[in-house]
């Protein structure tokens, strides 16, 4: 039994374009307003601080999020490059089976 695999390129680069741009806004708007954020120290004493501490923490794993989508760009990155060096060498024996390049 054969198997297709079938790969829409204008998809492929419209998500790495996606990943792209959510990556830019993470890193020149959420990443400096989190910062801002960061120094804020509204509450000094009291009842609040401990729970501005969590604050804290959650702040700092919405600037995960960039690590994460660059982490997914990688894969997504080395994923297309396998795939153009595996058409490369098939494109190649294909031309030496027809005699068009020489082996």
């Amino acid at each position: 039994m054969s198997k297709k695999i079938e790969m829409n390129v204008d998809e492929m680069v419209s998500f790495i374009q996606y990943i792209q741009k959510i990556m830019t806004e993470l890193e020149e708007k959420m990443k400096p307003a989190i910062e801002a954020l960061n120094d804020i120290a509204f509450y000094e004493q009291g009842k609040a601080k401990k729970i501005m501490g969590s604050y804290a923490d959650a702040n700092s794993r919405m600037l995960e999020l960039n690590n994460l989508y660059s982490r997914a760009f990688s894969v997504i990155n080395d994923i297309m490059n396998s795939m153009i060096e595996e058409d490369q060498a098939l494109a190649t024996e294909i031309a030496k089976g027809l005699g068009l390049v020489e082996e």
